[in-house]
């Protein structure tokens, strides 16, 4: 058996208050609740929409899972993103952007780069340290992450320590960054996995109709339970037929209206601008195909996938895949005009990763150009990631 420390059994007590906190705040906001849901068991309990559960379990500031105080991504967090896959993405991302830049902003002028939903600055590193190297060419670049979390926020800025003193980077709350004057400058936005971290509607096709999933509490068990609740939202069933989809009897499938509508706000936050998203998901034709019967969510907790969003409400990730059709539609009428779509493989290979290869005769597996080219291969390869993820880049 093993004995927590004293410091280590008091941050497991503040876990455990948090989770009985959160949970707490979403038994009493079910159970006020006007909306009402039918379970298995065909009895009818109040109940909240599975997409105000999401944001609850995720955002709320008492026990949320990016606001109780934890990293949440990296090593001691509970998934990795590419930004933790060696240098090569940002240092990929720096020359695409001096590249974009040099095209949409031609007057040399400079360049404000926002890491939105930037974590704990890894990516923002890597890209700085490459405009260092380009010397003149990155010069014009400066970067600001924008994070809700605040240990996130913390780290950031102890990373990028050098580059905040320096005046090159700046770390901002979402909150801060909803506030800006963006319009007054040339803005670059990189979102790196942000997409999916949007609550998303799940709906399902029952009894040949569209229901909306909804999570109501369960007395007996002194539990959360689902449940199938009239659709909160007209437009959900809307973009189903506007795609002509037509689900397959008990069907599920995640529709992020979260996620477009940021993306069409930013079309009004900001003036001369480009906007790149790096997420893992694809059509709405694929998203729904009939291998997808339960559709796409999915919950990370101590890097272990699972699909139980009830399991662990505030300490585990939930997230599915993003619909870019469904993005595309938002982003085009908020005045976005689209520069290219593709996968993450095709991206970097454009990009020219390939020629950052080198060839060497080291034996040893942690030589750092040995280190570089897996770094390389990794991104290109890895169990299909490099297909399943996406880039789409914007401007306006």
């Amino acid at each position: 058996m093993t004995l927590l420390s004293g410091e280590g059994e008091a941050a497991l007590n503040v876990q455990r208050q948090l989770d009985n906190t959160l949970l707490d705040i979403i038994r009493k906001q079910i159970q006020a609740s006007p909306r009402y849901g039918t379970r298995e068991d065909e009895t009818v309990r109040p109940c909240i929409t599975f997409r105000e559960y999401m944001s609850l379990c995720l955002y709320h500031p008492e026990g949320g899972y990016y606001r109780s105080g934890k990293a949440r991504v990296g090593r001691e967090g509970d998934f990795y993103t590419s930004a933790y896959i060696g240098d090569i993405m940002g240092e990929v991302l720096a020359e695409r952007l001096v590249r974009l830049a040099d095209e949409r902003f031609p007057d040399g002028g400079p360049v404000e780069a926002v890491d939105w939903g930037g974590g704990t600055g890894r990516l923002s590193a890597q890209m700085l340290n490459a405009w260092l190297r380009l010397g003149e060419e990155g010069a014009r670049f400066r970067i600001t992450v924008v994070d809700g979390d605040p240990e996130h926020r913390r780290q950031a800025e102890e990373l990028l320590a050098e580059h905040i003193e320096a005046g090159r980077a700046r770390v901002i709350s979402t909150e801060h960054a909803e506030e800006q004057a963006w319009q007054e400058r040339q803005v670059a936005v990189i979102a790196n996995e942000l997409l999916d971290a949007f609550p998303v509607h799940r709906i399902v096709r029952r009894g040949g109709r569209i229901w909306e999933w909804g999570v109501c509490w369960d007395e007996r068990r002194q539990a959360l339970s689902p449940c199938l609740t009239e659709p909160s939202d007209f437009r959900l069933e809307e973009w189903l037929n506007k795609q002509n989809i037509l689900l397959a009897e008990g069907q599920t499938t995640e529709i992020g209206l979260d996620g477009a509508e940021w993306t069409a706000r930013l079309g009004t936050m900001l003036g001369d601008a480009i906007l790149i998203f790096i997420d893992y998901g694809d059509s709405t034709a694929e998203l729904t195909g009939s291998h997808r019967m339960d559709g796409t969510l999915l919950c990370y907790e101590d890097h272990r996938a699972h699909d139980d969003p009830y399991r662990s409400p505030g300490r585990q990730d939930l997230t599915a895949h993003v619909d870019f059709d469904l993005i595309r539609s938002y982003a085009l009428r908020a005045g976005w005009r689209e520069l290219a779509y593709a996968t993450q493989k095709r991206f970097l290979v454009e990009s020219g990763v390939l020629t950052k290869l080198a060839t060497h005769e080291f034996t040893d597996p942690f030589h750092p150009v040995v280190r570089r080219n897996r770094s390389i291969r990794q991104l290109l390869l890895s169990d299909g990631m490099s297909e399943l993820f996406k880039v789409q880049i914007w401007v306006k």
